[in-house]
């Protein structure tokens, strides 16, 4: 009897020892794979994560140099105010909507009154004389009638003039005051339609 019992303390022991090993190598190779990199055969093996309780966050840490600055540019935005509104009202002077703000900067003058006299004079240009291309009533008197070659070459050669004769150097006239030189026989309603059509476009 006891030496039995001494072969089954012996067992015991053998395979508590066995088990032992087991998850000692077990736990060895479990933090090799989870801690550092291993090779076999020349193969790079990946890290590997074993615990699965604890959950994991990827992110990259922020750099100065990797900062994407941007820097918000307001555009100009008269051209296309420009652009809607002769559109709205089937303009064929709407192609011009840039050329207009540009010959406006370049002789100093409100960018709103090609446009508003061009809406006053003639409808912007859907009623004018025919092959004239002149929507602003330029030099039109009775049967006289000042002609283009286009629209953009109207634009050209009535900018420079307008700043020149109308305007005189003081760029920020009313209409009524451009009326006493541009139309002088209106009783007052060209400076009236004119200054409506500049609060449209404001």
């Amino acid at each position: 009897m006891i030496k039995k019992g001494l072969i089954l303390l012996v067992v015991f022991l053998g395979l508590a020892e066995v088990v032992f090993n087991i998850n000692s190598n077990s736990l060895n190779d479990t933090s090799n794979d989870s801690l550092s990199p291993s090779f076999n055969k020349g193969v790079e093996r990946e890290y590997t994560l074993t615990n699965f309780d604890e959950p994991v966050v990827f992110a990259a840490l922020p750099s100065f140099d990797q900062q994407i600055q941007t820097s918000i540019k307001t555009a100009d935005a008269r051209p296309e105010i420009i652009r809607q509104y002769l559109n709205k009202y089937g303009s064929p002077l709407e192609p011009y909507s840039d050329l207009i703000v540009q010959l406006s900067d370049q002789y100093n003058f409100d960018y709103r009154w090609l446009v508003a006299i061009a809406q006053q004079e003639s409808g912007l240009c859907l009623h004018i004389p025919e092959n004239s291309f002149n929507c602003w009533g330029w030099g039109i008197y009775g049967d006289k009638v000042t002609r283009f070659d286009n629209y953009e070459d109207a634009l050209r050669r009535i900018s420079p003039q307008f700043t020149k004769i109308f305007l005189k150097g003081d760029h920020s006239k009313e209409p009524s005051e451009v009326m006493k030189t541009y139309t002088p026989p209106s009783d007052g309603s060209w400076a009236a339609g004119v200054s409506t059509f500049f609060d449209d476009l404001d």
